[in-house]
């Protein structure tokens, strides 16, 4: 009788042992973003979305195929209405193909103006439209390079252009080009323009003040930099860098941030912000007062990722050959303070693209492979 009865408990434990184990693992997650929007756009969005500088319209860079000629346009979404039928500028008829060369957008300070970095029959090409009523104000050929021309507007309203890795400066009025002595791939500007941040293509970061003078240099061995911003305030600098542990045939990698306190430029903190992965694609949004950063991080979950991993087992276990291709991925939204997870959002397709907050951080804008657009909206951490 008493054996009868350490069975019967012992069941009952086991059933407690394994209901605690699959709620701890299907548990509801706290969930601080609320899907407001999602849509399908007629065409290839490429990696280029960006919020105005008040958060009310959303643009996003457009490619159309057909017989045989790839058509760019901006299209831009009122927020949060994202659901009707967008502005459309055209921007060429004749803009080169995918590949390297992804087009770039950015608006001006006062959101009156935005420009469009492309590459056109060859030659790297700005063009600066009105966004009231979509008229083209300029085009400037900049010339023949490989890479479409990054753009970003001063906070004084000047538009910089980088272009063969060497930063510009543009008038708005004539197109009048002047160059500067400052190399970058990408830069940055603090809010009242008294810093800019020049990421190079050596993995380090350099900061210029406002004449153009090199003030300090940032470099980590084995660590190289691949995205940099400053908080709203202007009070600090973010940068992402990214991390191989050597292992063949593939190298995982692994993201984290170095943060940097503007008074004295003295290093607050660099933590890894996620686990070795080996895939991740380089896509990365900070929120204005850097408080976390959106990335793009492998998911495995669904029927596509389930076919991934099969088809991961066969190629590398058994075929014994590299596994080329990229796994699915979703946005991840982390904290930049210790690097946890905040947020999983659901992905509408293979992968999620490229990431934007909006100025006021309270909406959130993911790119999915390769026509849509979500919009989430931060309710809180």
């Amino acid at each position: 009788m008493k054996e009868k009865w350490l069975n019967r408990l012992a069941l009952v434990v086991f059933v407690l042992v394994v209901g605690l184990w699959v709620w701890w693992l299907f548990r509801p997650q706290p969930m601080p973003f609320v899907l407001r929007a999602r849509g399908k756009v007629q065409g290839v969005v490429v990696d280029g979305i960006a919020f105005s500088p008040k958060g009310d319209w959303l643009a996003a860079l457009v490619l159309n195929f057909q017989r045989g000629q790839s058509t760019l346009t901006v299209q831009l979404w009122q927020v949060p209405q994202t659901q009707t039928n967008p502005k459309v500028f055209s921007v060429s008829q004749q803009v080169q193909p995918m590949g390297i060369s992804i087009p770039q957008l950015g608006f001006s300070p006062d959101g009156r103006l935005l420009a469009v970095g492309y590459r056109e029959q060859g030659l790297s090409k700005v063009t600066i439209f009105r966004v009231a009523d979509g008229r083209r104000l300029q085009t400037i050929t900049m010339g023949k390079w490989v890479l479409a021309p990054t753009v970003t507007f001063a906070p004084d309203g000047r538009l910089a252009v980088v272009h063969d890795f060497r930063l510009w400066f543009v008038r708005v009025d004539d197109g009048k080009k002047m160059p500067t002595n400052i190399q970058a791939k990408e830069i940055a500007f603090s809010p009242d323009g008294r810093w800019l941040a020049a990421l190079l293509i050596d993995g380090s970061v350099s900061l210029y003040d406002a004449n153009g003078r090199l003030v300090r240099q940032f470099r980590q061995p084995m660590q190289p930099f691949w995205a940099a911003a400053f908080s709203k305030d202007g009070q600090r600098l973010a940068c992402l860098w990214r991390l191989l542990r050597m292992k063949l045939p593939i190298a995982p990698m692994r993201y984290g941030v170095s943060i940097w306190q503007a008074s004295d430029w003295r290093l607050v903190r660099s933590t890894p912000l996620t686990p070795f992965y080996e895939n991740l694609s380089p896509s990365a949004a900070f929120a204005p007062d850097l408080s976390m950063v959106a990335l793009s991080e492998p998911d495995t979950s669904g029927w596509d990722g389930l076919w991934w991993r099969l088809e991961h087992f066969v190629v590398e276990k058994l075929m014994r050959r590299q596994h080329l291709s990229a796994s699915p991925t979703q946005a991840v939204v982390r904290r930049l303070r210790d690097g946890k997870m905040v947020a999983k959002l659901p992905r509408f397709g293979r992968s999620a693209r490229d990431f934007a907050f909006s100025p006021d951080g309270r909406y959130l804008a993911v790119l999915h492979l390769a026509d849509t657009i979500a919009l989430w909206e931060r309710k809180g951490d």
